[in-house]
């Protein structure tokens, strides 16, 4: 009703925007709900427990960083690190964002991306030794920056 209203005062049109409007106004969009027979006690209890688990897990992360800050003898360095650490990212966004806006440097990327990931699944899996030893580089760098993992 709307869309007739509105045609009633404007100007004439053309007829192909005529018949595109009328092919318009006989779209309907209908919703359709999709029920899944759920027990909804069971879903409630899910909910739960994984909330619990994501709280127990957040509550753990922030001691750890307050037992870390506060074990901290340079706080000023660690607030001017990470700020320094938030800015650089900030600036590479920017400069890369740029120079994905040139002609063909977004395709160099994705050229770049996809011979780097080739290279490194060639490595990965057909080299003998390579996953042992890239294995081994990782561990060894994440227990040179302090991670478990």
């Amino acid at each position: 009703m709307i869309c007739a209203a509105s045609t009633r005062f404007t100007a004439p049109l053309s007829r192909s925007a005529a018949v595109s409007r009328r092919c318009v106004r006989k779209a309907v969009v209908r919703p359709v709900a999709i029920a899944f027979p759920t027990d909804s006690e069971e879903v409630t209890d899910l909910l739960k427990g994984k909330s619990s688990e994501l709280q127990d897990k957040a509550s753990e992360i922030v001691s750890w960083a307050k037992a870390k800050w506060e074990a901290s003898d340079n706080k000023p360095g660690i607030v001017a690190t990470g700020s320094a650490a938030l800015f650089g990212l900030y600036l590479t966004s920017g400069v890369i964002s740029t120079i994905d806006r040139l002609p063909l440097m977004h395709t160099v990327f994705e050229l770049l991306g996809l011979s780097v990931t080739a290279w490194f699944a060639y490595r990965w899996f057909f080299v003998a030794g390579e996953k042992e030893a890239i294995t081994s580089q990782v561990s060894r760098i994440t227990k040179d920056i302090g991670l478990d993992l």
